[in-house]
C-alpha cells in the first residue's frame, strides 16, 4: 500500500511538472507573439532596408580591395540580423497559424522558417510566403558572400592538404 502511494505521488508530481512546463512555454510563446505583432511593421521595413543596403552598398563596394575586410564583417552582421527578423516573423506566423503545437513541432524538428513558409503556402498567404522566401534567400546569400569575400581577401595563402602555406609573390 505504501509503495503504490509513493508511486502515484511521484507520477502526480511528474504530471504537475510537465503541465507547469507546458503552461510556462505557452505563456512565453503568447507573450513573444504579441511583442512580435507590435514590432511586425518595423521588422518588415528593417528586413527590406538590409536587403537594399546589401544590394546597393555592400555589393558595389566589393571592387575596392581596402574595404573587403570591413565588408565581410558588415555582410555577416546583416545576414544574422536578417536571419533574426526572419525567425521572428516565422515564429509569429507559426503561432498564429498552427498555435502552440506548431511551435512545439518546429522546435522539436529544428526548423521554424521552412515550417512557416510551408504553412503560408498551404494557407494561401502568398505575400507572407514571398517575404519569407526573399528573406531566407538573402540571409544565406549574405553568408555565402561573406565566405566568398574572405576567400577573395586572402590572396597570399593557399590551402593544400589541410595546411595553409604562404606563397611569395614577386
Amino acid at each position: 500500500m505504501i509503495k503504490a502511494y509513493s508511486g502515484l505521488k511521484g507520477l502526480a508530481i511528474l504530471l504537475l511538472i510537465i503541465a507547469g512546463t507546458l503552461l510556462v512555454i505557452s505563456i512565453f510563446s503568447w507573450g513573444v507573439a504579441n511583442v512580435i505583432q507590435l514590432l511586425l511593421p518595423l521588422l518588415v521595413v528593417l528586413s527590406y532596408l538590409l536587403i537594399v543596403i546589401f544590394l546597393l552598398g555592400i555589393l558595389p563596394a566589393t571592387f575596392f580591395k581596402d574595404l573587403r575586410p570591413t565588408l565581410c564583417m558588415y555582410s555577416l552582421l546583416m545576414s544574422y540580423t536578417l536571419g533574426v527578423t526572419t525567425w521572428m516573423v516565422s515564429f509569429f506566423f507559426v503561432i498564429k497559424t498552427f498555435g502552440f503545437w506548431g511551435i512545439f513541432f518546429a522546435f522539436l524538428l529544428q526548423f521554424l522558417a521552412p515550417l512557416a513558409l510551408a504553412g503560408a503556402l498551404l494557407k494561401g498567404s502568398w505575400q507572407i510566403a514571398i517575404h519569407l522566401t526573399t528573406w531566407i534567400s538573402f540571409a544565406y546569400a549574405m553568408r555565402f558572400y561573406n565566405k566568398w569575400l574572405l576567400n577573395l581577401n586572402t590572396p597570399n595563402q593557399k590551402l593544400r592538404r589541410g595546411k595553409i602555406i604562404d606563397i611569395e609573390l614577386s
